[in-house]
C-alpha cells in the first residue's frame, strides 16, 4: 500500500476513520474501551503490514470488515456472563468524541510529545533510532554509516525502545505513534 507508507498520510487515514471504525466495533462488541483498543490493533497492524496489504476495495470497507472481524474475535473470547442492560447506549457513546478542532489540537499536542520524548534521548542513541524509524535504513546500515557495530546499533535501539515505552502517554493518539515505532523494529 504505498499511499500509506509515510506517516503523515496514514494519521491522516486514522483520523478520518477512527471514529466510525470505534462505533463499529462498539455496536458488536458493546463495550467502548474494547472497541478502541480493537480498533487501535487494526491500524497498527495494517501499519506493520502496509506493504503486504493489497486492498481491493475501499480502505474504508476494508477497514470495517477486519474491526468487525476482530470484533467477532474478541466477543468469542468473553464470558458469557456479560450483563447486557449495564451497557452504554450508543447515543452516549457518540456524543463522547471530540470535536474536529479538538482533534486537531490532540494531535498537535501529541506530535510534540512525540518529538519531546525523541529529543530526550541522548545525542548518538537519537541519532541511530533516527536512522532506523524515519530514514528507513537495517540495522546493518546503520552500523556502516556511523562505522559502529550491529550489536551497538541493536543496544542503542533496545535503550531507546525501552525509553519511549516508559514514557509514552496515556493518550490514545499518541500511544498508536509509539506503537508504530515500537513494532517496526521487534527487537
Amino acid at each position: 500500500m504505498a499511499e500509506y507508507s509515510d506517516i503523515a498520510s496514514f494519521e491522516m487515514l486514522f483520523k478520518k476513520h477512527y471514529k466510525f471504525l470505534v462505533l463499529v466495533a462498539f455496536q458488536l462488541t458493546k463495550d467502548e474501551g474494547a472497541s478502541e483498543d480493537l480498533v487501535q490493533d487494526f491500524f497498527i497492524n495494517f501499519w506493520n503490514r502496509r506493504n503486504e496489504v493489497v486492498i481491493q476495495t475501499s480502505f474504508q470497507s476494508f477497514a470495517t470488515r477486519a474491526v468487525k472481524n476482530l470484533s467477532l474475535t474478541h466477543i468469542k473470547k468473553q464470558p458469557l456472563s456479560v450483563e447486557l442492560n449495564e451497557q452504554t447506549p450508543l447515543e452516549n457513546f457518540q456524543t463522547d468524541y471530540l470535536e474536529e478542532e479538538e482533534a486537531i489540537q490532540l494531535k498537535e499536542s501529541t506530535d510534540e510529545k512525540v518529538l519531546s520524548l525523541v529529543n530526550l534521548l541522548p545525542e548518538e542513541r537519537k541519532k541511530v533510532f533516527l536512522q532506523y524509524v524515519v530514514d528507513g535504513l537495517s540495522y546493518a546500515d546503520i552500523a556502516r554509516v556511523n562505522n559502529i557495530s550491529i550489536n551497538t546499533v541493536k543496544t542503542q535501539m533496545k535503550r531507546a525502545y525501552a525509553f519511549l515505552k516508559a514514557k509514552a502517554s496515556e493518550d490514545p493518539l499518541s500511544v498508536i505513534f509509539i506503537a508504530i515505532l515500537l513494532g517496526k523494529g521487534k527487537i
